[in-house]
Parts: C-alpha cells; structure tokens; sequence
C-alpha cells in the first residue's frame, strides 16, 4: 500500500498551462492516471454541479485528461448537463441514480475495459438513514485480457452534519451496509464502496458512524484511513478533514497490499478550484 502526494504520485505538470494561448477557452495539459493493469476509481464529491459557469468545461476537460478507470460522482444537481458533457468524453458509460432526492449520484467507467453486469439502488427502503441518498450500486466485469474479474462498485453520500441524530443515521447506514456485505460474503465478493461519507474515521465521530464497518477489520477496509491521518491530503479541506472515504471487502486484500491511495490536489493545478470545480478534492486509489 503506497500513500503518496498527488504531484509526484501520478506524474502531472506541475502547473496547468494554456495549449493556445487563449484564456477564453483554456484547454489544461494534464497527464493521464490510467495505467496498464491495474484499476484506478477516482471519488468526487462535485459540489451541486456546476457549481458556476465554467464548472462543465472544466470538468470535461479535467476528466478527458484524468482518464480513470472508474468515477464515482455526489451532488450532481443538473444530471441532464451532467449526461452532456460526458457525450463528449466518448470513451465513458454512466449510471444515474433516480431514487436520490436532488442531488444525484453518477458512476461512470472505461466502457472498452468495463462492462455493467447490473446497476441497482440499494437500500431504498431505508432511504432515510442514507439522508434519502440511497447508494448506487455498479457490478463489473474487467475485459482486460483473458482474466475474468467481476466486482461491485457503489456510489455513496452520507447524512452531513455532526450533531446527534446525524451521527445516528450514520451508525444506522453503516450497519446495513455491513449486514449486506456480510451476507454477500466479504472473503469471496469483491466490493468497493467509494464516496462522500461525511465522517471521519480519524475521529471519534467518525468511529461511531462507521463502528459496524470497523468493528469488522477481518472483512472491511477503510483503505483511506492512514491518508486521512495527514491534514495535507484532506479530501474536505474547508474544514479540514477527510470525509472522502474509500471502503473495501476482504476478498480485495491481496490486491490492496500492491494498491496507492492518494487525494488528487488539482487545488495545486488550478488557483480557482474552489471557485469552479467543488470544495472537496477528488480521492483516487489504484490496485
């Protein structure tokens, strides 16, 4: 397992430039993240998207330079914009949550490398304990070369706030999610749950809300929570903290122990991120 800052990490300039010298219409000179076998889920939260008037052709941008694997998106507030600009990034799929109330979930992945088996919401029923954000769940299979790999991707965004009750929908969240999990058999069914889970696990909040997942270190690993121990690499630097969680089930800890997590500073890249793109930074892990 490898913790690296984000420059040195994956390799990007060190600043972003213009290719045409137009400040209207910038094109940013990013360096890909996609590397040869091996999966890379990038996690980002994207702040009521767009969050302002640039936000869309930033983010077409950034993300036709990223190149991951696999994206899963919280707060897409405009879906019907958000479907458009990835009709320009040709090389992608997505999935929409419907059952969200405003702000919308999108997985989105490599559709020559990745192919969607199923696409379900999980947990509708207890829709308010997910603050009515009930997760989106993706099962792929990997097309690289003659292996066959089949695994599960959900897109999640958890009760915010710290007061008490919120707290307690997290607690209540987390159990769910470990009885399915468990009930899914975590050494065999390979899971990775990524998104906004609005606590963190270095804390003693944190370590309430998530307690039915941490209690459990045989089957469940927060891959982000060394990460989450350095204040450099907070995920919700407004605060700061990391909030940004990354979750898997044992059946992926021997590919874990070959994997890198880091939060992707594009803060560094662009002086207005905060402005155009969101107020949490991306999280990516690769294994």
């Amino acid at each position: 397992m490898t913790y690296l800052l984000w420059i040195t990490a994956i390799g990007f300039t060190s600043c972003a430039q213009l290719t045409d010298g137009n400040t209207d219409a910038p094109e940013w000179t990013l360096a890909s993240v996609d590397e040869p076998d091996k999966i890379e889920i990038i996690t980002w939260n994207v702040q009521n998207f767009p969050k302002s008037g640039e936000t869309i052709d930033r983010l077409q941008a950034v993300l036709d330079s990223l190149h991951a694997d696999i994206y899963c998106f919280q707060e897409i507030e405009n879906t019907a914009s958000f479907q458009r600009m990835f009709r320009n990034i040709p090389d992608y799929e997505t999935a929409i949550s419907t059952k969200t109330y405003s702000m919308h979930y999108v997985i989105a992945w490599q559709k020559e490398e990745f192919s969607a088996l199923n696409i379900q919401e999980l947990f509708v029923e207890d829709s308010y304990f997910f603050a009515s954000r009930p997760p989106l769940n993706v099962e792929f299979r990997w097309n690289r070369g003659d292996s066959l790999f089949i695994f599960n991707v959900a897109d999640i965004h958890m009760k915010a706030m710290g007061d008490a009750s919120s707290r307690e929908r997290r607690h209540r969240a987390s159990e769910i999610i470990a009885e399915y999990l468990l009930a899914q058999d975590p050494a065999e069914s390979p899971w990775i749950i990524a998104g906004d889970w609005n606590d963190d696990v270095t804390t003693s909040s944190g370590q309430y809300s998530f307690e039915a997942l941490l209690d459990r270190p045989d089957d469940f690993l927060f891959v982000t929570a060394e990460l989450a121990k350095d204040p450099e690499y907070a995920s919700y630097p407004g605060w700061p903290s990391f909030i940004d969680n990354i979750l898997i089930t044992r059946a992926l800890f021997e590919a874990h122990k070959h994997s890198t997590v880091t939060t992707l500073r594009l803060d560094r890249i662009f002086t207005d991120y905060f402005e155009v793109l969101s107020d949490h930074r991306p999280v990516m892990y690769r294994f």
